[in-house]
């Protein structure tokens, strides 16, 4: 379920979802998403706008759907919570790139919090993120 709002310069999102696993194998997953986006118009031979960002995403304990027996994969075993709780906050800039080129240029921080960050993969620890973004 989601929403959005899209004005002149404004654009927010929200979203949320609710993940069943079959036969109440693992208790049910909630996730949030919200994002804002205000674009700034620039007059230069390089970059037509820029837009700063601001993102939250949370989700619960989840399960990677494979059963395990202690601790090893084993179809006689059961689901265990091996994507941990989590919330994320994600602030940034977008540049975007004046024609020929459709494309974005973004630079972002992502802050995670976890309730237990020893189990925190390492493609999911605070960091900054450079991205080149391109549509055709």
């Amino acid at each position: 379920m989601g929403a959005f709002f899209q004005g002149k310069k404004w654009h927010v999102e929200c979203e949320y979802l609710r993940k069943h696993y079959q036969d109440n194998a693992f208790k049910a997953v909630n996730a949030l998403d919200a994002f804002v986006n205000y674009d700034i118009p620039l007059k230069t031979k390089l970059f037509r706008k820029i837009s700063p960002i601001c993102r939250y995403d949370y989700m619960s304990d989840q399960s990677d759907g494979k059963k395990y027996l202690n601790k090893l994969a084993n179809p006689a075993g059961s689901l265990i919570v091996n994507d941990y709780k989590r919330q994320r906050l994600t602030g940034g800039i977008t540049l975007s790139l004046c024609a020929p080129f459709v494309a974005d240029i973004r630079i972002n921080y992502e802050k995670y919090f976890y309730e237990h960050a020893v189990y925190a993969l390492p493609s999911e620890k605070d960091k900054i993120v450079f991205e080149l973004m391109t549509r055709f």
